[in-house]
Formats: C-alpha cells, sequence, structure tokens
C-alpha cells in the first residue's frame, strides 16, 4: 500500500481529514471537545495486520466508525493517473492492536494524518497532560510502539510566559535514556530511527527501553500542567 504521499517537508502528506466515529448523542459529543486545550501528535505502530494494508494507491481520506465490536472503514483513495478518485469501505472486526478503541475509550476524535503500513500519525485534543499521559499509556499496552510527536496548548491566553520543566525529578537512567534518544533523532518528526536501535546504543532491551522513556516522558508532561498554568 502506497498511502504515504511527499511534501515539500518530506514528510507523508499531512492532509488526510478523517475521525474515528463514536456514536453518542449530541449533547455527550460536546462534552467530547469541550475543554480540551492539548493537542498532541502521536506515531503509532499498531503492531498487527490492519484492512488498510490492502488498500492500493495514494490513501487521501480516511473515516473509522467504532460500533458493536465492529471497525467500519471508509477510504478515499487516488491511483496512478486517475483524477478522480475513489471510496473504499471494508468492515471488519476491531483488532485487538487497534488504536482506535483506545481513543474511543477517552472520548477522543483522532484525526488521521498520516497512513503507512503497519503505522498512523494521528492527533487529537485532551483537556490535559494526565489525560495525555494516560492516553498514551494505554496505546503503549495496546500497541507495539506509540512516539509523542508534538504537544502543543491551544489556549494561548493561558500561557503566556514561558515554560520551564525540571528534569531532576528524572533518575539518571531515564535522563540518559532521553538524551540518547533524541541526539540519534529518535523524537525528530519524520524520524526512522527505531526504539530497537536506541536500545542496543545504550545496551539494554527494547522493553527496558520503553519503560524508561515512559516513565520520563510523563514525567515531563506532568509538568506542563503546573509548570505552565497562569495564576
Amino acid at each position: 500500500m502506497s498511502g504515504k504521499q511527499e511534501n515539500p517537508s518530506g514528510c507523508a502528506n499531512g492532509s488526510q481529514e478523517s475521525e474515528i466515529g463514536v456514536e453518542a448523542t449530541p449533547e455527550e459529543q460536546s462534552d467530547m471537545t469541550e475543554d480540551r486545550d492539548l493537542r498532541v501528535e502521536l506515531e503509532i505502530d499498531r503492531g498487527g495486520p490492519c484492512g488498510m494494508d490492502r488498500i492500493d494507491g495514494n490513501i487521501i481520506g480516511v473515516d473509522v466508525m467504532l460500533a458493536a465490536g465492529q471497525c467500519r472503514v471508509d477510504i478515499d483513495v487516488k491511483e496512478e493517473n486517475d483524477q478522480q478518485g475513489s471510496t473504499k469501505q471494508f468492515t471488519s472486526n476491531i483488532c485487538e492492536h487497534c488504536p482506535g478503541a483506545v481513543f474511543q475509550k477517552y472520548g477522543c476524535i483522532p484525526r488521521f494524518i498520516e497512513v503507512g503500513t503497519g503505522s498512523f500519525i494521528m492527533e487529537t485534543y485532551l483537556p490535559d497532560s494526565d489525560a495525555v499521559s494516560a492516553l498514551v499509556s494505554d496505546l503503549r499496552d495496546r500497541c507495539s510502539r506509540v512516539k509523542i510527536r508534538s504537544l502543543t496548548s491551544t489556549d494561548q491566553q493561558n500561557y503566556t510566559e514561558p515554560c520551564t520543566i525540571d528534569l531532576t525529578p528524572l533518575t539518571p537512567k531515564q535522563r540518559e535514556a532521553i538524551d540518547t534518544a533524541q541526539q540519534m533523532g529518535y523524537y525528530e518528526p519524520c524520524s526512522d530511527v527505531e526504539l530497537g536501535e536506541v536500545a542496543t546504543e545504550l545496551g539494554i532491551s527494547s522493553s527496558a527501553l520503553s519503560q524508561r522513556l515512559q516513565r520520563g516522558e510523563a514525567n515531563v508532561i506532568d509538568q506542563l500542567s503546573c509548570q505552565c498554568d497562569s495564576d
């Protein structure tokens, strides 16, 4: 499947508009998007197959609806020399490695930024750093790899002062893991550095590194809500 399209930045096309639907009343849908001031962009390796892997052509839009244990997907595709494009559909049971089920649990409405073979780049909005940490933790329990690409406040009026992050609560091993990952480009947008490469550099297992990064990242994320709050 060639779900990646090139743009001037060298990343895959970021224009794919899609949502994972949640069956809810209008009042519940309003609650899902109210007071969600943190935008989080995640890079997710599913760890298993998806019906999207079988789609040929450039995926330009995805709509996903999860309900009653079923995953219904509508995909807009443009194949080579196809000016109009077409919509393809499939329905399957929700996979045990599907990240959509986790987003649904948190009442999130995620958007696909990029669809690749075995991976997604997705964004969503959450109310606070605790919710971000919990979402990422649950995604890591379900998927093979999850990396936070960016975390941005959309409520700029509440963040007029610079935000300082204190690294001293991190253990030396956590700081070493994060520092090494950063130096190797693991956190860079469009990075192709794998978790296993960083683990090899540190001489530890991928699972041990994942735990260190997860705990270190959680500490940093937790500070965003208390260090950057306005008076």
